[in-house]
């Protein structure tokens, strides 16, 4: 009995010793790992978790393991939920002034912040932290006016967005007044090339650019705006998204910063008087506003159209020999063109997008009102940039609902006739599509990439 004892003790000795080598090797902790945590210990861990959100870096094993302090000790409330708001202004701020970010990993950070804080702290809360940290550093209580021109027309989605969205939620986050706004839409300061100017001497700081100001400020996004390019919206937004770093590269290169691309949307061909197709077109005087990239499609197609200036399109209108164009139709009702125009060819001819954009000027103003080293003054504009780009997907919304209103109440409202290209015109418009794509490859932009985009067209247009 003795020997069959010892034997037992021995065998379970060994089990209870095996199993702690298995928990060791598989890296299980063998006491809860919170049960000694201290607040500074807390603290240290919530340090590097954040300074990985901020730089994009991915949690690594060692530290999701950590994570588990931080969850057990909101958990039993040795931390409230005010002190943990605290405790990450605190340690944004050292972060943000020696660490830099960017908006492509900011734009993770919704996600990862519900997951590592959820339910302690969401997304929402945060940001409102993380704006707290960055105002802390403005050295001037007095207000930042920025003032922003657009060529959009008052009561349409591209300055609806911004006067009841944008510019609020900014003007709230940069918190005691100092952030004020001020929006000048229908022109009223000029066209884009004359808003880009103003931008140049501090007059004005934004421009709510429509595709004529992305061409003067930045050739390169002419890519976007190849006739025949994009069938329709969705894939207007799957190419927007996997080129819009090399986007923002090139607008960056000219001293711009791209801080939202939105639509100015797909352009309809209206006339006045009847036409059934490009044949008439050719017999017709047709007004052209979209300097010499449009004016090499429609030569392309045998048409010689007229310049005229985006503010001098409606007045030129009124003449009856210059009645056909090509425009956005929500850009159409808001500029109250549609009086003139009677007609429509259903099928879109080009994709353009819009964007809103900031010059140097403002970024010098910005930098002036800020105490922090070159890197904060970085991750300050990363921040901004991000912010409006967060709004793009509810801009794209309300202005592609917007277009279609337009076209069913020009039918419904207007008695505007609906056309559609034969499929011989149809054909033709293709061909000089094509033939424009050719010529301005190189030019306007790399011929690699249009190359680039072109493939990734033809992928996605393989699966869906």
């Amino acid at each position: 009995m003795i020997f069959s004892f010892t034997l037992f003790e021995n065998f379970r000795s060994r089990v209870v010793f095996c199993g702690l080598i298995l928990l060791f090797i598989a890296g299980q902790p063998l006491v809860d790992p919170a049960a000694a945590a201290t607040r500074a210990e807390f603290e240290d861990i919530l340090k590097d978790n954040l300074e990985a959100l901020w730089t994009g870096r991915e949690f690594s094993a060692a530290m999701k393991q950590r994570q588990q302090i931080l969850k057990t000790m909101l958990a039993n409330g040795e931390v409230e939920k005010s002190e943990l708001a605290k405790m990450i202004e605190k340690a944004l701020l050292p972060i943000m002034d020696r660490r830099e970010t960017s908006r492509y990993f900011l734009k993770l950070l919704p996600e990862r912040v519900n997951a590592l804080f959820t339910p302690y702290m969401n997304w929402e809360e945060f940001e409102t932290v993380m704006w707290r940290s960055l105002s802390s550093s403005f050295k001037t209580e007095g207000p930042i006016v920025f003032k922003c021109g657009s060529l959009a027309p008052p009561g349409t989605p591209w300055l609806t967005v911004a006067e009841t969205i944008g510019f609020p939620e900014l003007e709230q986050r940069l918190a005691r007044g100092r952030l004020q706004t001020k929006l000048y839409g229908g022109g009223v300061m000029g066209d884009d090339r004359e808003v880009l100017q103003k931008m140049e001497n501090g007059e004005l700081d934004d421009c709510g650019c429509t595709a004529l100001g992305m061409l003067e400020a930045c050739p390169e996004s002419s890519v976007l705006m190849l006739p025949g390019l994009f069938r329709n919206y969705d894939e207007v937004d799957y190419i927007s998204e996997k080129f819009r770093k090399r986007l923002d590269e090139s607008f960056e290169k000219r001293g711009y910063t791209l801080l939202a691309l939105i639509d100015t949307g797909f352009l309809n061909i209206f006339s006045g008087n009847k036409i059934t197709g490009l044949d008439d077109m050719r017999r017709e005087n047709v007004l052209s506003w979209f300097g010499e990239f449009e004016k090499t499609f429609y030569t392309e197609l045998g048409i010689s159209p007229d310049s005229v200036d985006v503010p001098d399109l409606v007045a030129t209108l009124n003449n009856i020999r210059d009645n056909i164009m090509m425009a956005p139709p929500s850009w159409v009702l808001g500029m109250q063109a549609y009086p003139y125009l009677n007609y429509y060819f259903k099928q879109p001819v080009i994709y353009t997008p819009g964007a809103i954009i900031v010059g140097s000027y403002m970024k010098d103003k910005i930098r002036q009102h800020l105490d922090g080293s070159e890197i904060f003054f970085r991750n300050f504009m990363e921040v901004w940039a991000f912010e409006w780009s967060s709004l793009e997907s509810e801009w794209k919304r309300q202005i592609r609902n917007y277009e279609e209103k337009c076209l069913k109440a020009f039918e419904t409202k207007c008695g505007m006739k609906a056309l559609t290209f034969s499929p011989e015109d149809q054909q033709a418009i293709e061909k000089a599509s094509k033939t424009v794509q050719q010529k301005v490859a190189g030019k306007l932009f790399p011929k690699d990439f249009i190359n680039d985009i072109q493939k990734a067209l033809e992928e996605y247009r393989a699966v869906h």
